[in-house]
């Protein structure tokens, strides 16, 4: 048996379960995160899904020595292609990859949603970029958290198929509209570092032989939303 721990961000996206009782993991590796939730009685189901062979390979050895076959099915699939009406989902998680493929991953896979589901989004980049795809497609973000895991912040979302009661601000979608209102130590860290790098980015700009004068009008705006959400005390 390939012994495991979870590793901190993992952890904090299984703590994200609520009342899902069937659920699938895209991009599942070596099945840790359905195992862990099967092993703590949480979930009755669970769709491990992969497009690598090598991990599916990996997964069902796992999955079979901790006896959960007949819980956790492992498919090797793109994205959400392997899922059925059949599972009756209530819970999808996508985690471990970047914003812009997690966006790929719901635009192909859209009919293999029926609008019910809750997702567990975890993007290791481009979280601003899926925030405001997810606006644009009336996802609702109904819950988020930041999670720090050998020295990388790690965004999750918790987002369902409802637009939100009050449109997003360009603060939200920057910066997360629950991170916001949480605003958590991490969550300021973080904000005091974009500021730092708009900064860089604005002064490289301005010393640049090249005058991008739209790109300086974008960063400025950006630099003002940021300094704004920093001062505010709400």
């Amino acid at each position: 048996m390939e012994k495991f721990h979870l590793s901190k961000r993992l952890r904090a996206i299984a703590a994200f379960n609520g009342d899902g009782r069937r659920i699938a993991d895209i991009g599942t590796d070596h099945a840790y995160l359905p195992i862990e939730l099967a092993k703590q009685g949480q979930i009755d189901f669970a769709v491990a899904s992969d497009i690598g062979a090598g991990p599916c390979a990996i997964a069902r050895a796992n999955v079979a020595d901790n006896d959960l076959a007949e819980v956790i099915t492992v498919r090797q699939a793109d994205g959400l292609l392997g899922l059925t009406a059949e599972d009756a989902l209530d819970t999808v998680y996508i985690a471990g990859m970047g914003g812009i493929l997690i966006q790929q991953i719901l635009t192909q896979g859209s009919d293999r949603l029926d609008g019910t589901e809750t997702l567990v989004l975890s993007p290791n980049r481009d979280a601003e970029s899926l925030r405001r795809w997810l606006a644009a497609h009336e996802f609702g973000i109904l819950d988020e958290a930041l999670v720090e895991d050998m020295g990388h912040v790690y965004p999750i979302m918790v987002v369902g198929q409802t637009q939100p009661q009050v449109p997003y601000t360009e603060a939200d979608l920057m910066l997360g509209p629950v991170l916001r209102r949480q605003r958590t130590a991490l969550f300021v860290k973080q904000l005091t570092e974009a500021i730092a790098k708009t900064q860089a980015v604005l002064a490289n700009l301005t010393n640049a032989k090249t005058l991008q004068e739209a790109k300086i009008v974008e960063e400025q705006a950006r630099l003002r939303v940021l300094e704004e959400e920093a001062h505010d005390d709400h």
